[in-house]
């Protein structure tokens, strides 16, 4: 948002983001809960009341507070602070920060009139006159102070984050340049600017500037590191001011920092990648396929369907159109699916000692006359001769919950009953049942 810079004599209005990292950044693995505290300081002035007031600063300082008390920071936030309230905050952060310990993580948000002169930068409180340069040091909060507090601490990872505008409130005081020199960090230091060195930035339209309201956005996606996170900061602001303003950043981290851990899966989520990982490994089609019929929406099922086609037609193909769609590879790897021996499945061939079964499906049975009589005392006339439709209502799920019924009773006792279509048959539904009916 607001920076200036002011050298012999001269200021300059220019926007610039400074996100400064000491020391090592911490290694945040995805799906690792956040252990560190997190501490931030976020100030915005806009209610100059010698020089012009700022419409933003004050909208982004609460913005970017709310973004980080979700994202786990203990927040402490000034607007429109004046020069004794903002050493004050800074030294008592810098105390923090201390008593916090090493993995301790410090973040500085500062939003409001900035100037450089000489290579130094500085935040000007709400009630600062500044008639040259000599002033800054009298009046003006030196970026470095706060540098100083927070490497103080030693702790593992720290963050500063200035969004300064391009008005130039000093106008009076000597010509308007643009540009801003470099600030030298450190090692595990990330240093990002709202535009290019030497570019202004723009307000925007809304209550915050483009920077900062992209950022708060980017700082909530999970899992993502720093780095690839201003990288989207930078496009969205590009797209924003029509390409008129280019975040730039330089980097010397060493570790990864996230704002945001990435999620963890679900148990469920978990178990299918489990049980994925398993199935897979074995190559096996109808480990495949019946993965596939009880997952057909997973995130694994185009592979699936793939290692299916590469396992029984013996080629590499690309992922087979998943089940409704044009494609013949699932219907050739069933059809392939069906010879493979013990394989089960509703619509697939049985393989059994008895031949009146065997080689036939149980949807293929169940269509067929009984052997014996569905119920005690039944006339001969009413079931020999006529499909076993007329004796119960089978359907694959009707014959799923009878299968389960006879895993439950277990095998011994299950060959005690007769059964309409035989022994056999009825041992193949036990069988059926105990693989999950697939």
């Amino acid at each position: 948002m607001r920076w200036l810079a002011l050298k012999s004599g001269f200021f300059r209005c220019v926007g610039v983001v400074l996100a400064a990292l000491a020391g090592v950044a911490t290694l945040a693995h995805a799906g690792t809960a956040r252990a560190e505290q997190r501490i931030a300081l976020v100030i915005g002035n806009a209610a100059y009341e010698i020089n012009p007031a700022l419409d933003n600063p004050a909208h982004d300082a609460r913005l970017m507070a709310e973004t980080l008390g979700s994202l786990g920071f203990e927040v402490i936030q000034l607007i429109d602070a004046d020069q004794a309230t903002m050493k004050d905050a800074i030294a008592n952060f810098g105390r923090s920060l201390r008593a916090g310990g090493p993995d301790t993580v410090g973040l500085f948000y500062y939003a409001g009139h900035a100037v450089q002169a000489k290579g130094n930068n500085y935040l000007i409180p709400i009630r600062s006159t500044i008639r040259d340069e000599a002033d800054l040091d009298l009046v003006g909060v030196e970026g470095r102070w706060v540098l100083r507090q927070m490497e103080s601490a030693r702790n593992i990872t720290n963050i500063v984050i200035l969004d300064a505008c391009r008005d130039n409130p000093f106008a009076e005081v000597g010509a308007v340049e643009q540009g801003l020199a470099r600030m030298d960090a450190p090692t595990g230091t990330f240093i990002t600017y709202a535009t290019a060195p030497g570019r202004v930035a723009y307000d925007g339209t809304g209550m915050n500037s483009p920077f900062t309201a992209a950022l708060a956005q980017a700082m909530t996606q999970p899992g993502v590191p720093i780095e690839q996170m201003f990288k989207d900061v930078r496009v969205a602001v590009l797209e924003a001011t029509n390409g008129a303003q280019t975040p730039w950043d330089s980097s010397s981290l060493v570790r990864d920092f996230t704002f945001r851990p990435a999620e963890m899966p679900t148990a469920q989520e978990q178990a299918e990648r489990r049980l994925w990982e398993a199935v897979s490994a074995t190559r096996d089609p109808v480990q495949l396929v019946l993965f596939l019929r009880n997952y057909p929406d997973s995130p694994y099922a185009d592979e699936a369907r793939s290692l299916v086609n590469e396992a029984l037609l013996g080629v590499s193909a690309e992922p087979v159109p998943a089940p409704g769609e044009t494609g013949s590879g699932v219907a050739e790897a069933e059809v392939e699916l069906a010879a493979v021996p013990g394989a089960l499945g509703f619509s697939l061939p049985l393989v059994s000692d008895d031949p009146s079964i065997s080689g036939r499906s149980i949807e293929q049975i169940i269509k067929g006359s009984p052997k014996f009589t569905p119920v005690e005392g039944l006339d001969d006339a009413a079931w020999k001769g006529q499909t076993c439709s007329t004796c119960h209502q089978w359907t694959k799920e009707a014959l799923c919950d009878q299968g389960k019924f006879y895993v439950k009773e277990g095998e011994a006792r299950t060959q005690s009953k007769l059964h309409p279509l035989g022994g056999a048959f009825k041992l193949a539904l036990f069988e059926w049942a105990g693989a999950d009916c697939p």
